[in-house]
């Protein structure tokens, strides 16, 4: 986590994106953040069919500028996009408890496994990363061999995800990094998948768990 009473002691604006930890595991603005940034699109949202994004002010004041630049200047979401968000935060505890409940498990049998150099993993929420070995192209033929993950850019929905990131990051991520994103299918089928690409991906001598 960061240290985010450090950053709130400097003088500019403190600005937080929260759109992997959510509300539920943590509110910035109660350790001294001025902004919060949402990518409503992912967690909030929850279901792959919404775009939209939310800042949410310590004061007033800077509400109410924000809301009058976005008014002259941009567009305000749709009705249809505002309710899609507004149904998805009904369930987003109990769509958070399940994402941290697998990933917690799925960062633990990853971390076992042979062909994986490294996990990445708060502890909480639905979003890891792990290395593989092998390089770059044993990454991409991971990505390219899971059958119930699907390989897309998005994150936060009750579908799994993955993806490598240094294509689109460059040199700021390990080129055998691969970012997944845990949904709400069963934890045991979301590893065979995984277990199953992984020793796909030019790793001999490596038997998937049936």
């Amino acid at each position: 986590m960061p240290d985010l009473a450090a950053a709130a002691a400097y003088p500019a604006p403190c600005v937080v994106d929260s759109t992997a930890a959510t509300p539920v595991y943590l509110r910035p603005l109660d350790h001294g953040a001025d902004f919060v940034l949402h990518s409503g699109t992912k967690f909030l949202g929850g279901h792959h069919d919404t775009l939209i994004g939310a800042v949410v002010c310590r004061s007033h004041e800077h509400a109410e500028r924000l809301r009058t630049f976005r008014t002259r200047s941009g567009i305000v979401a749709a009705p249809d996009t505002a309710w899609l968000l507004a149904r998805g935060l009904k369930t987003l505890d109990v769509r958070m408890e399940r994402h941290t409940a697998s990933a917690t498990d799925l960062a633990r049998r990853l971390e076992a496994h042979p062909a994986v150099e490294r996990v990445r993993y708060p502890g909480f929420g639905g979003l890891l990363s792990f290395d593989v070995a092998g390089g770059a192209d044993a990454a991409r033929a991971v990505e390219r061999s899971t059958r119930v993950i699907r390989n897309a850019t998005s994150l936060g929905g009750v579908d799994s995800v993955l993806e490598t990131r240094h294509r689109w990051e460059g040199d700021r991520v390990p080129a055998s990094l691969i970012r997944l994103s845990v949904g709400l299918e069963d934890v045991d089928d979301l590893w065979a998948d995984l277990d199953q690409a992984l020793a796909g991906a030019g790793h001999p001598g490596h038997v998937p768990r049936t």
